[in-house]
């Protein structure tokens, strides 16, 4: 059986309208976006400027409407972004507290199994009081710690991810990396990390392997440097 489609884009487009009086001009951000994500699959989006990221961002999440085409995600399919998990949390609730809501499963999946949190937790070196300090007394590193936990223990089947990617350390950005690969629904990475994208070449490279087959798909909205990382591997050009 194929794996289910849980997103699907056709000739998704939006454009801002500039100009005054009566001359006025489109300005396309996106353009004729034609995409298939199924369980399972991992993506990159790479964009021109921060207004362009924002306007897929926006659509994804059904918070902007497209001007042409379509995007559809299937039915009981919850969809969450790193923003949203972090942007949610009770900063002056500890950890332990934040991840009793219904919202973080207490057995995820990790590693192609389910994994008991406190397990999870010491991977992360979350342990002792620091479990139970409120969030906005942590040290960064380890509300970023905290932060790949709850995205990992999220019960969704779609994730876009984007500001978490540059506050990982040594630590959690293997943790994200493993997670991703076995993950049974869909990871979306939004914008240029290349930090991350050469720690996931460099543990393709350790097993043999190619980035192709970590990211289903690789969609370069503008040719930047980051084509470098990826090997001129572009799989949908916009």
């Amino acid at each position: 059986m194929n794996p289910r489609v849980l997103i699907s884009c056709k000739n998704l487009g939006y454009a801002a309208t500039a100009g005054t009086g009566t001359s006025t001009v489109e300005k396309w951000d996106i353009r004729k976006l034609n995409l298939q994500l199924h369980a399972g699959e991992k993506a990159c989006f790479h964009f021109q400027n921060e207004e362009q990221q924002q306007v897929l961002w926006r659509m994804f999440q059904q918070k902007l409407k497209p001007k042409t085409g379509s995007l559809q995600i299937s039915a009981n399919t919850h969809l969450h972004t790193d923003d949203s998990l972090w942007e949610g949390t009770d900063k002056k609730a500890s950890l332990l507290e934040n991840m009793e809501s219904k919202l973080f499963s207490t057995r995820p999946r990790f590693g192609g199994q389910r994994k008991n949190l406190d397990i999870l937790k010491d991977r992360l070196g979350l342990t002792g009081r620091i479990i139970n300090l409120p969030v906005n007394e942590l040290m960064p590193e380890y509300a970023a710690r905290c932060w790949a936990l709850m995205l990992v223990a999220a019960n969704t089947k779609v994730v876009l991810i984007n500001r978490l990617l540059s506050q990982l350390d040594e630590i959690s950005l293997p943790f994200i990396q493993e997670w991703q690969e076995s993950f049974s629904g869909i990871t979306v990475i939004f914008g240029e990390h290349p930090e991350y994208f050469k720690a996931v070449n460099s543990r393709k490279v350790e097993q043999q392997d190619t980035l192709k087959s970590f990211f289903s798909t690789i969609s370069v909205f503008l040719q930047t440097d980051l084509q470098n990382i990826f090997d001129g591997l572009l799989t949908q050009k916009q």
